[in-house]
This record gives C-alpha cells, sequence and structure tokens, in this order.
C-alpha cells in the first residue's frame, strides 16, 4: 500500500513536472509576440526617411534614395559640382543616369 501511494505521488508530480514545461513554452510565446509587433513597428518608423538635400548630401548619403546607387550617386555629385546647386526636381534629369521616374519616386525624399 505504501508503494503504491509512493508511485502514485512520484507519477503525480512527474505529470505536474511535465505539464508546466509546456505552460512555460506557450507562456514565452506569448511573451514573444508583442516584442515581434513592436520590432516592427519600431522598423517602420525607421525605414521612414529623412530628407536629402541634394544640394549638401554627400554621395553615400544620396545612395539612401530610392533607385540611386554609388555610381549613380557619384554623377549627381559631379554634376551639382560642375553646374552648381540644383534648384528644381526636373534639373536632376540632367544627370546622367536619373530619368524622370526615379526623380519622382524620390520628390517626397528631396529638399534643395
Amino acid at each position: 500500500m505504501k508503494l503504491s501511494l509512493t508511485l502514485t505521488a512520484l507519477i503525480t508530480c512527474l505529470c505536474c513536472l511535465l505539464s508546466s514545461n509546456s505552460f512555460a513554452a506557450e507562456a514565452a510565446k506569448a511573451m514573444a509576440e508583442p516584442t515581434k509587433k513592436v520590432t516592427k513597428s519600431i522598423e517602420k518608423k525607421s525605414t521612414a526617411m529623412q530628407k536629402v538635400n541634394i544640394n549638401k548630401a554627400s554621395a553615400v548619403e544620396l545612395q539612401a534614395l530610392k533607385g540611386i546607387g554609388q555610381a549613380k550617386a557619384k554623377a549627381i555629385v559631379d554634376y551639382r559640382t560642375k553646374n552648381g546647386k540644383f534648384t528644381d526636381l526636373k534639373q536632376l534629369t540632367m544627370v546622367t543616369g536619373i530619368g524622370e521616374k526615379l526623380v519622382s519616386q524620390n520628390t517626397e525624399n528631396m529638399s534643395f
């Protein structure tokens, strides 16, 4: 009888331990979910771009604009150095490799 009671108590304790692990896993998963949402929210805010002043920005800073890589950024800086400051967005299309589509994609992200 004593053995049966001890065995029952041991099995009960074992079941409690095993079930607590599954509850802990669920709790950890539930805790991680809000963290993912906050992280995504922060990423969205950090990707909200500050305006790039095309008359002052370096080639590296210009590369933050959509479709502007190293070569196009260098072309913008070279054009600006040779011809002076840009006065309007249309003037950007005078730079080799920069078209109206590229300018329109970045209109909200550029300043003078």
